[in-house]
């Protein structure tokens, strides 16, 4: 490990895999030039053909790429108590709005527990995943603006983090600049520094009070706006459920995140090269909660209540989960999974939003550590690093 006054370089020797959309990101980049860091992260988890999510079909499954909340029964157990607590307050059979559904299995569980014949839909951009959740008997829509508007409950279970970032420096006096994807001599992926893309870049960092130091690199998103501008015209009335890790602005953008919070993943490892296998590692980004909650607050939703997924699903009462089953220790150890502060209790939070005029959202009321986002914040710490000025900075990984 060679330590820089910049940052720390790794040097890891790993031969890259020679994906197909590798080669293709590399005859756009010939052809047009650079992209921004968001395209690139687009293109490889979106990509028609070829991006991760296209080809995952077992992603949400036990024998999936990663590990998450929906491999387990109980998960879905507690997600039918929440829209149980749901319907005594909007009606019976209010409809189910999930967001990116992986294989299915979350829905088709769900809508199980809550005695099937339930209107449950799935939004996912995958046709191939759209096939899975068609056959698990669930309705599917490419596009959020197909569903109509109505009185819905939304559960959006890892996927505010899926969504693609722009990659920022601060270069001093709050200003920025943009990481962008490039080929160097060898004709390999590498990443450079240029003046933003957009000026909306530059906006919400100072919309949200937030100046990075010298050398501090975040990540910006700026798909939430039109997703919650969606949401706004379909939920009337009803709740926005989110789980996923993440934090708000003020912790993202300290300098104890100096290096941002963008990481990759392949075959359940983290991985330290963003172009180690375009198309067939993830991408992720830790959510900006304050970010999520302004835009939310934006477009007329109340709430805006954060606590631990721990804390939701006990509150929910999915500790009863295991009194209704014959295999004790495996739904024990299940639930302590979900639950447990040192597991995956603590590894998400929950973010629940509600339009005007409704109670708060299920699992809050007996909550004993939720948290009310403001959108309001102030200036994260500056901090200045040595680096050179701003002269155009070329970073190979």
């Amino acid at each position: 490990m060679l330590c820089t006054p910049f940052f720390f370089k790794v040097l890891i020797v790993v031969q890259r895999k020679d994906t197909v959309l590798s080669r293709l990101i590399k005859d756009r980049i010939r052809s047009e030039g650079s992209m921004t860091f968001r395209e690139f992260m687009a293109v490889c988890l979106y990509d028609p053909t070829h991006g991760f999510y296209t080809q995952g079909p077992s992603i949400g499954s036990p024998e999936g790429p990663f590990d998450t909340n929906v491999k387990f029964p109980a998960f879905a157990f507690a997600l039918a108590q929440a829209v149980k607590q749901v319907d005594d307050i909007l009606g019976a059979n209010t409809r189910i709005l999930e967001l990116g559904g992986g294989t299915g299995q979350l829905g088709k569980s769900i809508v199980n527990f809550l005695g099937g014949q339930r209107n449950y839909v799935v939004v996912d951009l995958s046709s191939g995943l759209r096939v899975r959740q068609n056959e698990a008997g669930l309705q599917t829509v490419e596009d959020l603006m197909q569903v109509p508007s109505g009185p819905t409950v939304v559960f959006g279970n890892e996927i505010l983090d899926a969504l693609p970032v722009h990659k920022v420096m601060g270069i001093g006096q709050g200003n920025v600049l943009e990481f962008f994807v490039d080929l160097d001599e060898d004709g390999e992926l590498f990443e450079i520094l240029q003046p933003p893309s957009t000026p909306a870049l530059q906006a919400k960092l100072n919309e949200l009070h937030i100046s990075l130091g010298r050398g501090q690199v975040g990540e910006v998103c700026l798909e939430l706006r039109s997703v919650f501008q969606k949401l706004g015209s379909i939920v009337d009335p009803g709740y926005l459920i989110f789980i996923d890790y993440g934090d708000t602005a003020s912790n993202l953008y300290s300098f104890q995140r100096r290096n941002g919070t963008l990481r990759s993943y392949y075959r359940q490892h983290q991985i330290y090269d963003f172009f180690y296998a375009p198309g067939e590692q993830d991408l992720t980004a830790d959510v900006d909660f304050t970010a999520v909650s302004h835009e939310a607050q934006a477009v007329g939703f109340d709430g805006g209540t954060l606590l631990s997924q721990g804390s939701w699903l006990t509150n929910l009462g999915i500790h009863s989960y295991a009194k209704d089953e014959k295999a004790l220790a495996v739904i024990e150890h299940e639930v302590n999974v979900l639950t447990k502060a040192t597991q995956l209790g603590s590894a998400f939070d929950v973010l629940i939003f509600q339009t005007k005029g409704l109670p708060v959202g299920p699992g809050i009321g007996d909550a004993t550590e939720p948290v009310k986002i403001s959108h309001r914040l102030p200036s994260s710490p500056t901090v200045s690093i040595d680096t050179p000025g701003n002269r155009r900075l070329h970073l190979k990984w």
